[in-house]
């Protein structure tokens, strides 16, 4: 049951008006009562609880199967309260604002736009609007544990969805195709298709897998990357993690020592670029050595009269 604090009444009236006021803010969180736990919340008899939804609150609330009360259908609101912080988990942004709850964020809703002190400048995410059926498709196979046909990329893939995860304005699917779990671009798939009498058993260490990841890059095994970060940007390093499983330590001088896990060198080297000079690999030296091989072609090239720049 939501937590709430109860103010001390002074008399009967005021008791009874604060309890009844109390009981309709849980259930339009969507909470679902028990009379046992209400009753020692405001340290009442049960049957003063009983009083409160049977006669008091006669019209507005209900007996479910299970014994408890809820609101009736017709006194709901559209989305209950708990479930708008549930949808900021779901979508990420918990910690968008410093202060995450439903008062704070309620009392910014409620003011009109141009009297707002704030502005969210959103990252820019593809529309899925096209694919929408083959989306809901994908949950609905996740959901039931259904094996999947699709083409991606010129070729047919026969795989087992886990997981629909959403990084960087882009959604994916997390499925295993032969013994190997992949990552899917969505809005890249075609021709799928939903095998009803295909069921499969999700392994748990799949689960675990894509839960503890931070990053879209499958691999079954990582490298340890060591990054030299000059003080001068060293604060875009320490402000939130630029790179997956990142750890870091800043010496006397102000520089940066970033450690990560990396699947890739491509899930390093485009990051490292945008850096230029500020940050360079430390480890593994030959991924540092193949970042100067392509800037010294780079600048070759630039420099070739043929390129005509």
């Amino acid at each position: 049951m939501t937590e709430f604090s109860v103010r001390k009444a002074s008399s009967k009236g005021e008791k009874l008006a604060q309890r009844l006021s109390g009981i309709l803010a849980l259930l339009h969180q969507g909470d679902h009562l028990d009379k046992h736990l209400l009753a020692e919340r405001f340290q009442v008899d049960v049957r003063t609880i009983e009083r409160d939804l049977a006669e008091r609150l006669d019209g507005i609330v209900e007996r479910n199967a299970q014994g408890r009360w809820q609101l009736m259908h017709a006194a709901r609101g559209a989305i209950p309260a708990r479930l708008l912080n549930e949808y900021a988990r779901l979508s990420g942004t918990q910690y968008l604002f410093p202060d995450s709850s439903l008062p704070y964020l309620l009392q910014r809703l409620e003011k009109p736009g141009n009297r707002r002190t704030m502005q969210v400048q959103l990252a820019a995410n593809e529309d899925l609007g096209a694919t929408a059926p083959n989306f809901a498709s994908l949950e609905a196979a996740i959901e039931n544990c259904l094996e999947c046909r699709f083409e991606y990329k010129g070729k047919v893939r026969r795989v087992q969805p886990y997981r629909l995860v959403h990084k960087q304005g882009i959604w994916y699917l997390a499925a295993t195709e032969g013994e190997r779990l992949k990552i899917f671009s969505v809005a890249l798939v075609t021709g799928l298709a939903v095998d009803d009498r295909s069921r499969f058993t999700p392994k748990p260490e799949h689960h675990d897998y894509i839960d503890g990841k931070d990053d879209v890059w499958f691999a079954p095994d990582t490298v340890e990357v060591i990054l030299r970060v000059a003080p001068v940007v060293a604060h875009y390093f320490t402000r939130r993690a630029l790179l997956p499983k990142q750890r870091h330590c800043m010496d006397a001088g102000g520089t940066l020592t970033v450690t990560s896990q990396i699947s890739h060198p491509q899930q390093l080297l485009p990051m490292v670029r945008y850096w230029l000079p500020h940050v360079r690999i430390v480890q593994p030296t030959p991924w540092h050595e193949h970042l100067v091989s392509e800037l010294k072609q780079a600048l070759e090239l630039w420099d070739s009269p043929e390129t005509g720049h």
